[in-house]
């Protein structure tokens, strides 16, 4: 348990400082690809997702999902130290209450055991992978790219969850992984990259706080819903009031970090684009 709390803890930092990586990455000049930032901060995210993979073995998807939030005051500190965009304090409070009432959701629901992989569950994940994809061809922001982003990290982490529950087809022992694994472990990978592109998009046209903050609402969102509709979990009794009250103070923060640019304060281009 205390090696799952460790790497939860190492997951957090790599996904906050991978979000300041990733949005001075995405605005430069040369593009993303051309950008060192761009791929250290991929790099820091993939070691994120790691780490976080062997926390979710011993600790529920939902607290790992809602504990990651954190990593967003991590990128806004890292972005208001480097001068990228001046936390006021009212930023300050409305990054917390982002991280704070997506954790209240997060945490109202009890996780089930690891349920074995059924042909449903990859059927609708499929879908899942499908529709992230289309995503792609609708208009471009922060709000759209963050929240289809959140959704391609969300159901790439299900299906890790799905698959490291399977006690009975240990990974290391691939070769005698059923198909149904096999597209679990693809999906893995698409959900990765979807949610990466559209993260490098929305990043480009807006300020980290809010792209991030709509990426890891929808992935604790959706596997929640997810949990609950398909996986077995539910709300925990009494649980109702903090579900509600968690998707307030999420839905004010996030409200907040997206008001025009022109009222963010400070935001230095040559810091954006170098």
């Amino acid at each position: 348990m205390i090696f799952a709390v460790v790497m939860l803890v190492l997951g957090v930092l790599a996904y906050g400082i991978s979000g300041a990586r990733l949005h001075k990455g995405s605005q430069a000049e040369g593009g993303a690809l051309r950008s060192g930032s761009w791929w250290v901060g991929t790099l820091l995210q993939g070691a994120g997702f790691l780490f976080t993979l062997f926390a979710r073995r011993f600790l529920p998807l939902l607290i790992v999902q809602a504990c990651v939030t954190s990593a967003l005051a991590v990128t806004a500190v890292i972005q208001h130290v480097q001068g990228v965009r001046r936390l006021r304090a009212s930023d300050a409070v409305a990054v917390l209450a982002v991280v704070a009432g997506i954790a209240a959701l997060g945490m109202g629901t009890i996780t089930g055991p690891p349920p074995p992989i059924e042909s449903r569950d990859v059927v609708v994940l499929l879908g899942c992978a499908a529709a992230c994809a289309l995503g792609l061809l609708l208009p471009e922001g922060p709000v759209v790219n963050g929240l289809l982003a959140g959704f391609g990290f969300s159901f790439s982490a299900i299906c890790a969850r799905l698959l490291i529950g399977d006690h009975a087809h240990p990974l290391w022992r691939f070769w005698e992984l059923p198909v149904i694994n096999w597209v679990a472990g693809v999906l893995i990978g698409a959900g990765m990259v979807l949610g990466q592109v559209h993260l490098t998009k929305g990043l480009a046209r807006g300020h980290a706080a809010p792209v991030l903050g709509c990426n890891y609402g929808m992935a604790t969102v959706f596997p929640a819903a997810f949990g609950i509709g398909l996986l077995g979990e539910h709300t925990r009794p009494g649980a109702l009031p903090q579900v509600v009250v968690g998707l307030v103070l999420a839905l004010a923060g996030a409200f907040w970090l997206l008001r025009t640019e022109d009222e963010a304060g400070a935001l230095d281009g040559g810091d954006a684009h170098a």
